[in-house]
């Protein structure tokens, strides 16, 4: 089925409101559509399929030619329940997950359409709750595929299912075995290029502030709703025990043996409120100068945030950086064009997000021209190395009084959400720079395992002289490397 175009109220490649490297794209819909955009990823090479909360699939081609506002928008299916997720298998098939199970979508005839739907899994129920979503699925470095589960909020009238709130891994055989508990809203999950999963979570009772956290088999990840499955013969790994009320996050990573601490915090409102989908750069410098790095799109802020990680003794860690605000509105899923684009999937399903719509699908695309900001942030025994996109002034970011530092945790406890707790100011006490001129070590006392690192230099520019973009970085310190 082939519809009319509504076409988008913004023009063509409008700049971001952060500046002219980046330029917004926003799509056409289909004319009487409602795109609530769930799910998303690239097919066939250059076809967009998307579902939606409603429970339809589409097709979009002509995304990528040089007049996208001519795309053509294709209804491939439609009665589906909730399909929050999509993974391709090949140019015939795809893998959704449903509230009820994790299912194949197959195009038998080859026409482009959907014609038969399998059960792949449906080893896990549902209580009748209206948050019982499901996340994923994505492929692991072991081949097999994972999938996360949303607690309930409220009553359950078919009575409280197992499994709620776990990362759960189904096998080739399609058999499940829940890996993970102590997820809250887990709207997003991926695998890293290395096969690591991370999944991202929403500020919460038990959830201090939102985070990005690695999936480690057997680790519990603080909230205690559906902990009781672990009870359950089908749960390999010791109990995780019952989370202490009230307690700083690093204490409870020192008693609770299987406690996970996050790769990253994300500061509430300072980096979005609700972390959604998220994709680590592989284009090749097509989108710009961030190879390796993760972006990360928040359904209530609509915008793109940006992760930098490395492993330290053995633990995922990183800061958190603002990449790009100004979307049409809440941003839920994203996925890497042919191109280099990122394409961005957006609804704000009835919750309150910013933006001028309701839904949408944008992207956003590298103009060519090189930012200048923060590129990476490193842990160093002393202090944080960060490297800049462009060669430093001469001088730039060497006063220690050009830095402000301070570290600050949250508290794990049944309130909705922490304030920044245990706040303390850092004194810097010497800066170096690198031989390139495009980096510099920042030395300080007092660095705090398990706290938030924030960091704001002031003053910074570049040999050309421009001014340091988006200056400041959130570094979630779990090690401190001791050399």
């Amino acid at each position: 089925m082939l519809l009319p175009l509504l076409l988008a109220a913004a023009a063509p490649l409008a700049q971001s409101p952060d500046g002219a490297e980046w330029a917004l794209q926003t799509l056409p819909l289909p004319e009487g559509g409602v795109i609530e955009v769930s799910a998303l990823t690239m097919w066939r090479e250059d076809v967009v399929l998307l579902a939606t909360r409603r429970g339809e699939v589409w097709s979009v081609s002509g995304v990528f030619d040089e007049d996208p506002m001519d795309c053509t928008w294709r209804k491939l299916m439609e009665g589906l329940q909730e399909p929050l997720g999509v993974l391709v298998e090949d140019d015939r098939s795809v893998l959704m997950v449903q509230r009820g199970e994790l299912s194949r979508l197959i195009d038998e005839d080859g026409d482009g359409a959907f014609d038969l739907v399998e059960t792949v899994c449906d080893d896990w129920y549902v209580g009748g709750n209206y948050h019982e979503y499901n996340f994923g699925p994505v492929r692991g470095g072991d081949g097999d595929l994972w999938l996360t589960t949303n607690r309930a909020f409220g009553g359950q009238p078919f009575g409280a299912p197992k499994w709620r709130g776990f990362a759960l891994r189904i096998d080739a055989e399609g058999n499940m075995h829940p890996e993970c508990s102590g997820l809250r809203s887990p709207a997003g999950v991926n695998a890293a290029p290395w096969g690591d999963l991370f999944y991202t979570d929403n500020q919460g009772e038990w959830c201090g502030a939102s985070k990005l956290s690695h999936l480690v088999p057997g680790s519990f990840h603080g909230h205690p709703f559906g902990i009781e499955s672990c009870n359950d013969e089908l749960w390999p790994y010791p109990h995780p025990g019952q989370p202490p009320n009230r307690v700083l996050m690093p204490k409870v990573a020192e008693d609770l043996p299987h406690f996970q601490l996050p790769a990253v915090w994300f500061p509430y409102d300072e980096m979005g409120r609700s972390p959604a989908g998220f994709v680590w750069d592989q284009t090749g410098g097509r989108f710009g100068p961030y190879e390796g790095q993760v972006f990360v799109v928040d359904q209530f802020a609509a915008e793109v945030l940006r992760v930098c990680l490395e492993e330290v003794d053995g633990h995922w860690q990183g800061a958190c950086i603002p990449f790009r605000k100004g979307l049409s509105c809440g941003a839920i899923r994203c996925c890497w064009g042919p191109d280099g684009s990122l394409l961005i999937g957006e609804t704000d399903r009835g919750w309150a997000s910013k933006g001028s719509e309701t839904f949408g699908l944008e992207r956003l695309s590298w103009t060519g021209e090189n930012p200048f900001e923060i590129h990476t942030v490193s842990a160093r025994p002393d202090g944080f190395h960060l490297s800049f996109t462009q060669e430093l002034a001469p001088g730039a970011g060497e006063d220690p009084a050009a830095w402000s530092v301070e570290s600050y945790t949250y508290m794990l406890h049944s309130d909705y959400g922490s304030p920044e707790v245990d706040r303390a100011t850092l004194a810097v006490t010497g800066v170096e720079r690198d031989a390139d001129g495009k980096g510099l070590t920042v030395h300080m006392d007092g660095l705090r395992s398990g706290y938030v690192h924030e960091l704001r230099p002031s003053g910074i520019q570049s040999a050309s002289g421009t001014d340091l973009a988006n200056a400041r970085a959130y570094y979630t310190l779990v090690r401190i490397p001791k050399d």
